[in-house]
């Protein structure tokens, strides 16, 4: 959402928006070394799986951290500008929440940053993303971006390891599995609902060479 979005009437962003996670690739010829600047508002997410071991589980490395409302930094920022983050619901397990009032009237925003939802814009709820930067060094395997809908019912371990059984075969077999897999997850637990669910699967491997010979 850019700023002359503000001044379209066709688009109405005032409680509706999203999250974003992107990354840059980049690849030094001289030294072979490969760098990945990770950029994410809201909480979609990048995570890498490395350390693949016959008979062993692979582990995840985060590339974003899920800026969630009762995370400490967020919550600190959205009470400072006037805004009201309730608590996770226990009995159901909905998450903590963003409103513009103690009466919890409007919106409960479930996510501390977004690109819209300009209501909340005056509480602390910002686009700004968060800027990492990782080198990639030997035992990464591949990357996973996704949005939250992937994420809610499956954490990164378990993402990475179902991807790294299809993605030698095929990047984009992975990314279906992991896609049928949440969309599975949110029947099961939701029924007809769901919220977004977005993948990309990327071998690190792949981006290296194509960098290298281009």
């Amino acid at each position: 959402m850019c700023s002359s979005d503000l001044k379209d009437p066709s688009i109405d962003a005032e409680l509706s928006g999203t999250t974003a996670v992107a990354c840059l690739c980049v690849h030094n010829k001289a030294t072979g070394k490969t760098v990945l600047h990770s950029a994410n508002a809201g909480d979609s997410r990048a995570t890498i799986g490395q350390n693949r071991v016959a008979g062993q589980a692979m582990k995840s490395h985060n590339l974003s951290e899920d800026q969630k409302p009762d995370s400490p930094g967020e919550m600190k920022r959205i009470q400072k500008a006037g805004g009201h983050v309730s608590p996770p619901e226990e009995e159901w397990g909905g998450p903590a929440r963003v409103w513009i009032d103690a009466n919890m009237t409007l919106p409960g925003l479930a996510m501390a940053r977004s690109i819209g939802d300009h209501l909340v814009k005056t509480v602390g709820v910002i686009p700004d993303p968060e800027v990492t930067k990782y080198a990639v060094k030997p035992g990464d395997e591949f990357l996973v971006m996704a949005s939250d809908g992937v994420w809610e019912f499956i954490d990164s371990p378990e993402g990475v390891n179902l991807v790294a059984q299809f993605i030698e075969a095929s990047a984009t077999e992975a990314c279906t599995r992991l896609i049928e897999t949440s969309a599975a997850k949110w029947r099961q637990e939701e029924g007809d609902y769901r919220d977004d669910i977005t993948a990309i699967c990327v071998r690190l491997g792949d981006i290296a060479k194509d960098m290298a010979e281009a």
